[in-house]
C-alpha cells in the first residue's frame, strides 16, 4: 500500500483494490492512469479542502465515488447537479454521526469543530481516519470563553473514538497555534489505539515536522508519527496477503 502526502491535508492512498483520495483541492500530483475504483472524500467546503475540480477529473469515471460532507451539498449541490449530472448516482453526502456503505467500504462520520465532518473508513481490513478540520482549535487572540467552548466541543467529538483501533490517521498540526499546536494530536493519540499518524494542515510549512520531532511531550509517539518533509511524498506499507 502506498500513501502519498499531496499537500496540506490532501492524501492519496493506493491499496491493491482501490484508491482513496482525501480533501483534494487541485494541488498535488495524481496518477495519470487510474484503473481501479477511486473513492474521493471531501470533509468540508473550505477552499483548502475541496475544489470542484474533482468532478472535472473524475466525473466521467464510472468507478469514481464521491463521499461529500453535508455542507458541500448545501453550498455547491445544485451546481454539481447541473454541471456534472453524470456524477449524481456516485455521490454520497454525509452528516455527522452517520454511516454508509459504498461497495465493500464502510464509512462512519463524526462532527467537526470547524466545518463538515471527519471520516472513519473501514476498507480491506484496515481502518483509516481523516480528521478534516476536527481539531482543538484554541487561539491566543480568542477569549477564554471561546477557547473553553472549543475544548468542550472537541472533547465531545473526539471521545466518540475512545480506544478505537485505527491503522492510519491523518490529523491537523497547525503551528499558527504557537505553543498549543500539539495539544490536539497528543489528546488524539492518548485516546485512540492508532498505529500510524500523518500530521497535516501544514499550509506548506514543513518546519512543522522538525518541531514535532523535537517535542518531548510527543516523544513517546515518535514511532507512530510519520515524518512528512515535502509535498508529493510517498510512503510504502506492506499489506497483509
Amino acid at each position: 500500500m502506498n500513501i502519498t502526502h499531496l499537500t496540506h491535508s490532501s492524501f492519496l492512498i493506493e491499496t491493491k483494490k482501490a484508491y482513496m483520495l482525501f480533501d483534494y483541492f487541485g494541488k498535488g500530483q495524481l496518477p495519470s492512469d487510474i484503473k481501479k475504483n477511486i473513492y474521493i472524500f471531501s470533509s468540508h467546503s473550505h477552499q483548502d479542502h475541496f475544489d470542484m475540480k474533482i468532478f472535472e477529473l473524475f466525473g466521467r469515471n464510472p468507478e469514481a465515488f464521491f463521499i461529500m460532507s453535508y455542507d458541500i451539498k448545501r453550498k455547491y449541490g445544485n451546481k454539481i447537479k447541473s454541471v456534472y449530472p453524470r456524477t449524481q448516482d456516485n455521490i454520497v453526502y454525509m452528516m455527522p454521526d452517520k454511516q454508509a456503505d459504498v461497495n465493500d467500504m464502510h464509512i462512519e462520520t463524526i462532527g467537526s469543530t470547524d466545518a463538515g465532518v471527519a471520516y472513519v473508513v473501514n476498507f480491506d481490513g484496515k481502518v483509516f481516519f481523516h480528521s478534516g478540520d476536527l481539531h482543538l482549535w484554541t487561539w491566543k487572540e480568542e477569549s477564554t470563553d471561546y477557547n473553553e467552548k472549543m475544548e468542550k466541543r472537541y472533547f465531545r467529538e473526539i471521545k466518540k473514538l475512545d480506544n478505537r483501533k485505527i491503522d492510519y490517521a491523518f490529523y491537523p498540526v497547525d503551528i499558527r497555534q504557537e505553543e498549543d499546536y500539539d495539544k490536539g494530536i497528543k489528546y488524539f493519540l492518548e485516546g485512540t489505539a492508532t498505529d500510524k499518524i500523518f500530521p497535516m494542515h501544514y499550509f506548506g510549512n514543513y518546519e512543522t515536522t522538525d518541531l514535532i520531532f523535537k517535542n518531548n511531550s510527543l516523544s513517546r509517539y515518535y514511532e507512530s508519527i510519520i515524518r512528512i518533509e515535502h509535498e508529493n511524498q510517498t510512503f510504502h506499507f506492506e499489506e497483509e496477503s
